[in-house]
């Protein structure tokens, strides 16, 4: 009897093994990366201006030209506007959907929030390749309170968020560090004011490979999106920089270029030594540097320009015989290195409701890099 429950005890395993081994494993989800995957990180948390509308009208822009990205591109909104709950979408097939939503607002402009927002787009939308769109203001390396520091410090650059009704900016630097912990992006547009300069190049420059951004301060439209939009599938990068500027020019009258991140430490040195030379020639006086320069910001609104056009201040000064011809030349082979695309206009008019001009200078092919200097980078060098 016992020999037979044994027998039985054993047969009995027997099929239930069996039965194990043959059980199929349910189906797990291939997540295939997309060849390349945008993030458009918009900020548009302001008070006292009409930033924010404009920017939900760039959404839409951006949705009606997704209809044209190829299946494998995903470009994907983080938007926070003033009176709404910061939100993510995937933009696809011309339509917009909401894929996470806050419940509260938070600082857009604080490095830990824009990191887990960045980080979370990239976990949901893998890709072989990423790209960045900033669209918000921007101030170049000119000098405001930011999310890290409460004290005025150096190269506060992109925002602005509100707290407590105080402008919060993120500064380049910060930027830089947010985007170390990031995959690599290909390239970098920003679509604010002022983004186009040396500190804020030289500031990122390990995590791009290319930058697009205007040098001037742009219409509050910001760029023709639905133009725009199906260039940012394009395989070559330099062709699609070139393209994005030419479809953004068509629309709006603004100086604008795109460089190449490789080049930025060797125009940065080379620049440095230019201006250690101009200086004893001119008695160490900084503002002779400026003088007849094109400049892109005013910080009283009305006088005290901040932002000049670095080409144009060694250009003159090498007219004026102050700067050799053989570190001109340097400085002109170091920025033909990285800026290699360029849009200018002779004259642009800042904040239309004040009517601001700015035409009391000659703007020409010769003085015109696409790059700008803040007098505190300058500051920098001569110390």
């Amino acid at each position: 009897m016992k020999k037979l429950k044994w027998i039985l005890f054993i047969a009995v395993s027997a099929i239930i093994v069996s039965c194990s081994d043959n059980t199929e494993e349910p189906d797990v989800p291939v997540v295939v990366p997309a060849q390349r995957t945008i993030i458009a990180y918009m900020d548009g948390n302001q008070v006292g201006n009409s930033l924010p509308q404009f920017l939900n009208l760039d959404i839409k822009e951006m949705a009606k030209g997704s209809d044209k990205l190829p299946a494998d591109v995903n470009l994907v909104v983080f938007a926070n506007i003033r009176g709404e709950k910061p939100y993510i979408a995937e933009l696809a097939g011309g339509e917009s959907t909401k894929v996470r939503e806050w419940e509260s607002n938070f600082l857009a402009t604080n490095p830990d929030s824009m990191l887990s927002v960045m980080k979370w787009i990239i976990d949901k939308y893998p890709a072989y390749e990423y790209a960045t769109i900033f669209g918000g203001h921007g101030t170049g390396s000119l000098v405001y309170t930011d999310t890290v520091a409460t004290n005025l410090r150096r190269a506060y650059a992109y925002g602005w968020d509100y707290d407590n009704d105080k402008a919060i900016w993120m500064n380049s630097q910060t930027l830089g560090t947010v985007m170390s912990h990031l995959p690599h992006m290909k390239f970098v547009f920003f679509d604010c004011c002022l983004m186009q300069d040396i500190e804020v190049a030289n500031n990122i420059q390990r995590y791009t490979d290319y930058i697009i951004a205007p040098v001037c301060e742009t219409p509050i439209t910001g760029a023709p999106y639905e133009n725009i939009v199906p260039l940012l599938s394009t395989s070559d990068i330099e062709t699609l920089c070139t393209d994005v500027i030419n479809a953004y020019t068509e629309a709006n009258g603004i100086c604008i270029s795109a460089l190449r991140t490789s080049g930025i430490t060797n125009l940065f040195n080379v620049t440095r030594e230019a201006i250690k030379e101009i200086m004893p020639v001119i008695n160490n006086n900084a503002t002779v540097l400026y003088r007849n320069c094109i400049y892109y910001y005013r910080r009283n609104k009305i006088s005290d320009p901040v932002l000049y056009e670095l080409q144009d201040i060694l250009y003159e000064q090498n007219q004026g015989h102050i700067l050799s011809d053989a570190t001109y030349q340097r400085f002109l082979d170091a920025i033909s290195q990285c800026v290699f695309y360029k849009h200018f206009v002779t004259w642009w008019v800042s904040d239309p409701s004040v009517g601001i001009n700015f035409n009391d200078f000659t703007v020409t092919d010769e003085n015109f890099g696409g790059l700008s200097i803040s007098r505190e980078t300058i500051d920098d060098i001569i110390k």
